[in-house]
């Protein structure tokens, strides 16, 4: 039994001990007829045992509203950041864009103004059907540019998307595995 008492100490000691253990320790200490009556440690652990904290009722609920709290304002920062950074990524595929289609406009402007008079167009025409199938031509010459411009934009846009949404899946994946590690580590 001493034996016993000696791995309990130990125990208690070390931290080691359940609330059971430790008022097992304590009765068997606190009787009259203990081997271990001027064990030093004895006075120790009925002070330590006897101390009993109380811990208000409401700590849990306040603790677990802090923790919610907590974890909606870093669901929200992250969300901010992720809006921030898509925005951003956007800007730079619109400014890129917009460069592309401002240097292929200056090219095609160099190209018509070094072309000069072999160009189809002139400034003034002798008939209005000379100067209708003119129009019709820089119309469809601007529709096919345009239209080029367009479809670039729309490629790029739809690479942005699917871009974003594997980074949203990656962030969403990341948020639900550290959630989960959190929940385990509290157990």
């Amino acid at each position: 039994m001493q034996n016993k008492v000696e791995i309990l100490i130990d125990r208690f000691y070390k931290g080691e001990t359940n609330s059971k253990e430790e008022e097992l320790l304590l009765n068997y200490l606190t009787q009259e007829s203990d081997p271990l009556r001027s064990d030093a440690g004895r006075n120790v652990i009925q002070a330590l045992s006897s101390a009993r904290i109380s811990v208000p009722s409401e700590l849990e609920q306040k603790l677990a509203s802090m923790i919610d709290m907590w974890e909606m304002h870093e669901t929200q920062e992250k969300k901010r950041a992720a809006d921030r950074s898509k925005i951003e990524f956007r800007k730079r595929i619109i400014g890129i864009a917009a460069s592309v289609l401002l240097i292929i406009g200056i090219g095609f402007w160099y190209q018509y103004q070094s072309a000069g008079s072999q160009s189809g167009l002139k400034e003034t025409f002798d008939t209005p059907q000379e100067s209708q199938e003119a129009v019709v031509e820089a119309l469809q010459l601007f529709s096919h540019n345009f239209s080029q411009g367009t479809s670039a934009m729309e490629k790029a846009d739809e690479q942005v998307d699917k871009t974003l949404k594997i980074i949203d899946q990656l962030l969403n994946e990341k948020a639900s595995n550290t959630a989960v590690n959190h929940t385990s580590q509290n157990k």
